[in-house]
């Protein structure tokens, strides 16, 4: 900016103000205005080099750039944070803004996980080397130091400052440190690619992660964690619903040298790598394919996550049980209309269910307590998601519906299902998980030998037939509508030792 000096002006007599005392006026003058807001302003004028002679005088401004309170409290420091509580200081990297759920976490200790992966596994005489006898699925809501529900999935465990956006990654392992929980590979021995030597006699596990497909092994993996929350600073918050789901798999091998162990440690682990590089790194030395064995940088505590099956494991063997030998192959409906089934009609058809039972097997054993032997029919994991989330529920894991496949799509019927009952008209469920046992019929069991009559022997076995109605209804007309379409599911006939 020129200022024109045409009439003689002594600079001596001209008050120029200092960028300090300008900002002190124009503060005052704009105290009523939000510090919410941000706005620059010229502080000055400042003369520099300017001589008397000088018709001209050259004047620089400083400019100041106001910005919002909030980002002016926030911390500068760049990195990641452990959250174990709530922090109010907005100048603090672990600032915690009010109604975030922030609470102490302790880590994947050795008792990390209890009742995550809860299952009951059968070997016995049916049962042959290679084959499943357990799965699980859980969220990492139940992985941490205090178990079942744990965990919130709101729940803040790290906070990373925003140039951290490509460095958030979860990590996943094996316990490679333990040669009998996850340490030692067993695929060759049990014919089952991923599997590791499990703390239980005769038993291999496998651990996939469930969002990303990939087996677990004793070489870390990670996944990059991506659509995260942030809080009014910009930071992003890592919370505990971000993290994958874990399915854990057990296999009979009773030639793989795996035996019982009660040191309860974990088969595998989730960990978390973050921070932009050269700033503060939570667990800096974990790397994708480095052995587990070898880098346990972090653990215990700043590892969100332990899967421990082995504590809240069951096992049955050497019992004497019953097998399924045969079912109706195909149950068929006859076509209903829109307006039938919402006026409440259905149709019912039997399925017939062939039974075999050791000759030592006695009705005494039929039932659903500890050690005694229980038949369900299991709807496929698509069809009771659906009908959990319509609330087709029992007090237990067992639903009440079976929906079609594609549930939700075009030109499949929607609002109807099929239902079962025992020939006394006494509704049955439909299991979700065989593994969930001892909950009789609100987790989908039924005595095995309910309704049966006795159709034959031979040497080794009796042979039982029972009927079981299923019945094809509309399951809630006056608030789910049925929609013209086709229906179509499958189920299984599953008999186990409770």
């Amino acid at each position: 900016m020129l200022i024109d000096c045409s009439n003689e002006v002594d600079p001596a007599s001209v008050r120029i103000k200092t960028a300090s005392e300008t900002l002190h006026a124009q503060t005052d003058r704009r105290s009523h205005v939000s510090h919410a807001q941000s706005a620059s302003h010229f502080l000055g004028p400042v003369i520099r080099g300017a001589r008397q002679s000088a018709c001209v005088a050259t004047l620089e401004f400083l400019t100041l750039t106001l910005v919002p309170g909030s980002v002016l409290a926030a911390s500068l420091e760049k990195g990641c944070w452990k959250i174990e509580g709530e922090t109010s200081s907005e100048h603090s990297p672990k600032y915690t803004q009010p109604g975030t759920i922030a609470r102490y976490w302790g880590g994947a200790t050795d008792g990390a996980g209890a009742a995550a992966h809860k299952m009951t596994v059968q070997m016995t005489s049916f049962t042959k080397d290679g084959a499943l006898i357990g799965s699980s699925i859980s969220s990492l809501n139940h992985l941490g130091r205090e178990g079942l529900n744990g965990y919130n999935g709101e729940q803040i465990l790290f906070r990373c400052s925003p140039d951290s956006v490509i460095s958030m990654h979860e990590f996943f392992s094996t316990n490679g440190d333990n040669r009998h929980a996850g340490g030692t590979d067993m695929s060759h021995e049990a014919g089952v690619p991923g599997t590791y030597r499990f703390p239980e006699k005769d038993i291999v596990s496998r651990v996939t992660n469930v969002d990303t497909g990939q087996t677990v092994t004793r070489n870390w993996l990670a996944r990059q964690m991506s659509n995260l929350d942030t809080d009014k600073q910009g930071w992003f918050l890592v919370k505990v619903k971000n993290f994958s789901r874990y399915k854990v798999e057990l296999f009979q091998c009773k030639t793989c040298g795996s035996e019982s162990n009660n040191a309860l440690q974990p088969i595998a682990y989730v960990a978390f790598r973050g921070g932009a590089n050269g700033t503060h790194v939570i667990n800096d030395a974990l790397a994708v394919g480095a052995d587990h064995a070898v880098n346990t940088t972090g653990q215990p505590e700043y590892w969100p996550g332990a899967i421990s099956p082995k504590r809240d494991l069951t096992v049955r063997t050497g019992k004497v049980t019953c097998a399924v030998r045969n079912t109706t192959p195909v149950v068929r409906f006859q076509t209903m209309s829109v307006a039938e089934l919402e006026s409440r009609k259905n149709v019912t058809v039997p399925i017939t269910i062939g039974i075999q039972c050791e000759k030592a097997f006695g009705k005494p054993s039929s039932g659903t307590d500890a050690n005694q032997t229980a038949m369900g029919i299991m709807a496929r994991e698509e069809n009771a998601g659906n009908a959990n989330r319509l609330g087709l529920l029992t007090a237990g894991s067992a639903v009440s519906h079976l929906l079609s496949d594609g549930y939700g799509k075009k030109n499949v019927a929607n609002g109807v299902g099929v239902k079962l009952s025992r020939p006394n008209g006494k509704q049955m469920y439909f299991l979700t998980n065989r593994y969930v046992t001892m909950g009789g019929a609100k987790d989908g069991w039924d005595p095995v030998l309910n309704d049966a009559t006795e159709s034959g022997s031979d040497s080794n076995w009796n042979y039982y037939t029972r009927t079981v109605n299923a019945t094809f209804e509309a399951f809630d007309p006056g608030k789910e509508k049925v929609t013209a379409g086709k229906y179509n599911a499958t189920a299984d006939v599953v008999i186990s030792i409770q």
